[in-house]
This record gives C-alpha cells, sequence and structure tokens, in this order.
C-alpha cells in the first residue's frame, strides 16, 4: 500500500518532471512500507532505500536546475536553495538512521511527504509558465 500517491493536483504541466515526481512518490512510499513492521512485504534494507531516494532527488534537482539556467528562470536562486535545504534534511535523517535505526521512520517519513507535496503543489509550480514557454511540455 502507498504512503501518498501523486495524482493530478501534483502536475507541474511538464510530463518529464511529473515522471520524475511520480518516481519520488513511488520511492517514498518504498521506504514507509520497509518501516512498517506490520506490512509484512519484502523489501529493500531501509538504508538502500534512503541512498536511493538521496540519488534520485540529487538526479532530479539536476533536472530542474538545467533548466532554471537554460530558460532564465527568475526564481532559480530562492528554488536552488530549497532543493539545497532538502538535500541536508536526508543527509541528516541518513545520520540520525545509522544512530538510531527505525527510530527516526516516522520523523523521517512525515518530513518526506510534507515537504515533498508542499514543493511540489507550490514551488514547482511557479515554474511551470517557464518552462511550458520555452517548450517544455
Amino acid at each position: 500500500m502507498a504512503y501518498f500517491e501523486w495524482d493530478q493536483s501534483y502536475s507541474v504541466g511538464v510530463k518529464l518532471i511529473d515522471g520524475q515526481h511520480k518516481k519520488l512518490f513511488g520511492l517514498i512510499s518504498d521506504l514507509y512500507v520497509a518501516l512498517d513492521k506490520n506490512a509484512g512485504e519484502k523489501t529493500a534494507p531501509i538504508e538502500n532505500i534512503i541512498l536511493d531516494l538521496a540519488a534520485y532527488v540529487d538526479f532530479h534537482f539536476s533536472t530542474e536546475e538545467k533548466y532554471f539556467k537554460e530558460f532564465g528562470f527568475e526564481k532559480k536562486e530562492s528554488h536552488t536553495e530549497e532543493h539545497h535545504f532538502y538535500e541536508r534534511k536526508i543527509a541528516e535523517f541518513k545520520d540520525k538512521y545509522k544512530e538510531k535505526g527505525d527510530e527516526v521512520g516516522e520523523e523521517m517519513m512525515a518530513f518526506l511527504k510534507d515537504w515533498i507535496s508542499g514543493h511540489i503543489k507550490i514551488k514547482d509550480k511557479e515554474y511551470t509558465k517557464c518552462f511550458n514557454e520555452n517548450g517544455l511540455i
């Protein structure tokens, strides 16, 4: 069962980015299932999922930031700083997980759900017009 799922309300109007966001939602749901001791589902080790999530987000942020630069997105600095904040938080959670194990799971999942949802629905939608006007649909 998915922790939370991508739906049309998360669309930024760019197929490439929407596809990447869907993948992120899937990774977060995988982490949720791995942390849920009652799920009974076989999953990858939690640390591997956290590493996959961090790597995929780096890839995704690089995609967005490439287009910020290419298209001259006016809010690229503040948006990129939000990406850096997220990267720092994931690094903190990775370290906390190594130290405390599943104990940090609930805090990590709450952060991921809130941040990803809020970031996509508010901040990412700010670049839709810019990206679309430059041919990225």
